[in-house]
C-alpha cells in the first residue's frame, strides 16, 4: 500500500489559514449570538403580551361572572315580586264581585240628602 503524499507547506501559510478559519468561526458564533439574543427577547417580549392578555381576559371573564350573579339575583327578585301578584282566577273573582256591587249605581251624601228632602216634600 502507498503511503499518502503529503505536500510541505510553509508553517506561516497553515498558521495564517487556522487564523482565518478561526476569525470565521468566531464571527459565526457572534451571529448566532445576537440572532439568540434577538429571539429571547422576542420570546419575552411575547410571553409579556401574552401574560397582559391573560390577565385581561381573567379580568374579562370574572366581570362576566359579575354581571351574570348580579342579573340572577334581580330574576330572583323579580319572580318573588310576581308571587305576590294576584292570578288570573282572582282576578276574575275581582270582576264578578264588582260587576255584582256596580259602583255606579251607588248615590253621593249629597244627592241622598237631595232625594231625602224630595221624599219628606212628596209625603207632606
Amino acid at each position: 500500500m502507498p503511503e499518502p503524499e503529503f505536500q510541505t507547506q510553509d508553517p506561516a501559510y497553515v498558521l495564517a489559514e487556522l487564523n482565518g478559519r478561526i476569525r470565521m468561526l468566531e464571527d459565526k458564533y457572534h451571529v448566532l449570538t445576537e440572532r439568540l439574543l434577538v429571539v429571547n427577547q422576542n420570546m419575552i417580549m411575547e410571553y409579556k403580551k401574552l401574560m397582559k392578555e391573560m390577565k385581561e381576559m381573567s379580568q374579562d371573564a370574572k366581570k362576566t361572572r359579575m354581571s351574570t350573579a348580579s342579573t340572577q339575583d334581580v330574576v330572583q327578585d323579580i319572580v318573588k315580586e310576581m308571587g305576590v301578584f294576584a292570578k288570573k282566577d282572582q282576578v276574575k273573582l275581582l270582576e264578578k264581585y264588582m260587576d255584582l256591587l256596580d259602583i255606579l249605581k251607588f248615590v253621593t251624601d249629597d244627592q241622598l240628602e237631595k232625594r231625602l228632602e224630595k221624599f219628606k216634600l212628596e209625603d207632606k
